[in-house]
Parts: C-alpha cells; structure tokens; sequence
C-alpha cells in the first residue's frame, strides 16, 4: 500500500475557497439575470428570444456548476473532518 499524507490545513483552504467561489458564482449570476430582466421589458422579437434561450441555458449551466462546487466542497469538508477526529483518536492512544 502506497503512503499519503494529508495537509489539514491546506484542505481546509480548499474547503474555504470552494465557499467562496460558491458565493461568488451566485452573485454573478444574479446579477447577470437582473440585467437580462431589464431588458425583456425594453427588447422584442427573434434576437430577443434567442437571447433570453440562451440566457436561460447559461443560467441553467451555472446552476449545475455550483451544484457540483457544492458537493465537492461537501466531500472536502467532510474529508477534513474525518482526518482531523482521525489524527484525534490515533494521538489519544499513544500517550
């Protein structure tokens, strides 16, 4: 079996940036379909159809990408605590 080393705080950082990134895309895309909003009010036609189509794909797009930052910042999060009450419970053995 091939030894590995996990850096705690290093997944943790990870975890961190994951939260952030996640944070970040949501506001990116809210701000992004307010803006496509304003303009159904002012646009019409074939361009706007397409426009507001390929809109609704983007945003569709941008859910499944945070939904997939999510879970993998779930799995690194939960990773980081196993380790940690892993290294807890090894240390309380060996006195």
């Amino acid at each position: 079996m091939d030894r590995y080393r996990v850096e705690l705080h290093e997944l943790l950082g990870f975890v961190e940036r994951l939260q952030a990134f996640e944070s970040r895309a949501e506001q990116i895309c809210e701000s992004a379909d307010n803006l496509v909003n304003q303009l159904d009010g002012n646009w019409s036609g074939t361009a706007a159809g397409a426009h507001q189509a390929e809109h609704d794909e983007w945003i569709a797009a941008a859910a499944e990408m945070r939904e997939a930052a999510t879970q993998l910042r779930r799995a690194a999060d939960t990773a980081h605590r196993n380790y940690s009450e892993l290294i807890e419970i090894n240390t309380a053995m060996w006195p």
